[in-house]
């Protein structure tokens, strides 16, 4: 099987609660397609000895509501493993928001990107 990337060495975490393994991780098609012993490279390998391979993490009590509109990235998230994250549960939400006072929230937002 060809895969499009082969991680090797790596200390899988899989989010089951089991204890952590070494393992080789491939990736075909943006799917994980074998965990183990890998046999064959993919069109590229890396090796992640000593490193953590595990699911994305969810934040679930960001401050990126404002932060969003100008870094659509949410830096430093990714840096820090985080895939996905939940606005709007706190007192800084800019959501819901009037329609009137949509302009200025936009306005608010350019301003501490500058």
């Amino acid at each position: 099987m060809g895969y499009n990337l082969v991680l090797r060495g790596g200390r899988v975490v899989d989010g089951s609660g089991l204890p952590s393994y070494l393992a080789d991780v491939a990736i075909k098609d943006g799917r994980i397609v074998e965990i183990g012993r890998v046999r064959g490279n993919g069109v590229r390998t890396i090796d992640v000895h000593g490193l953590v391979v595990c699911p994305g993490f969810i934040d679930h009590h960001t401050y990126m509501d404002a932060q969003i509109q100008w870094d659509p990235y949410g830096t430093p998230e990714p840096e820090h493993g985080i895939t996905s994250i939940v606005m709007g549960n706190d007192a800084l939400a800019l959501a819901p928001v009037l329609c009137s006072n949509a302009p200025w929230s936009r306005r608010s937002a350019r301003y501490q990107a500058d």
